[in-house]
């Protein structure tokens, strides 16, 4: 008789392949890139407290946060990260990357992808990065993008009051 039990915890980790300093590194690269990204912007301006002074602040305190989670997984990495679930992964990368891309429009290399603001770039991010899940039909998705989409609206633009365009190609904002 076969033994069908199955033990789906990942291995014990060796080296830099424990959860907890991947994500430690996770960590230091993204307060990196946010203090990258906003490099250019003001500290402080003459007026007082410039448009900088917030993401440096997060993207020192995240920075920190990954160097401590690094120090603290020296005494135990945690077990290993298994597999990585690319399916999972792929699709909803290519959705931030849509919406980063379609919101304001960003040249590519010879062609320039138009601003095509949230109208668009909303409901292109939830239908790519809901095909990540097994189990989604794209009617379900289409009607999720579309009260997803007109909630964020209808929060950024109207609510908030953020200059974020909404449909530039329509309304001219």
């Amino acid at each position: 008789m076969q033994d069908l039990t199955t033990n789906n915890e990942p291995p014990v980790a060796n080296g830099w392949q424990g959860r907890e300093r991947i994500a430690g590194l996770v960590l230091l690269a993204l307060g990196g890139l946010g203090l990258w990204g906003g490099a250019d912007l003001p500290f402080m301006t003459s007026d007082g407290v410039g448009s900088g002074l917030m993401p440096r602040i997060l993207s020192l305190m995240i920075l920190g946060l990954g160097g401590l989670q690094i120090v603290l997984s020296l005494k135990d990495p945690g077990p290993s990260t298994g597999h990585w679930a690319i399916r999972e992964t792929i699709p909803v990368v290519l959705g931030v990357i849509l919406f980063a891309v379609t919101i304001r429009g960003y040249p590519l290399g010879p062609i320039a992808v138009p601003s095509l603001g949230m109208a668009v770039a909303c409901p292109l991010a939830i239908i790519a990065s809901g095909l990540a899940a097994r189990d989604s039909r794209l009617p379900e998705l289409l009607v999720f993008a579309v009260v997803l989409t007109t909630f964020c609206i209808g929060l950024f633009r109207y609510a908030l009051g953020l200059s974020v365009p909404v449909a530039p190609w329509l309304l001219g904002y």
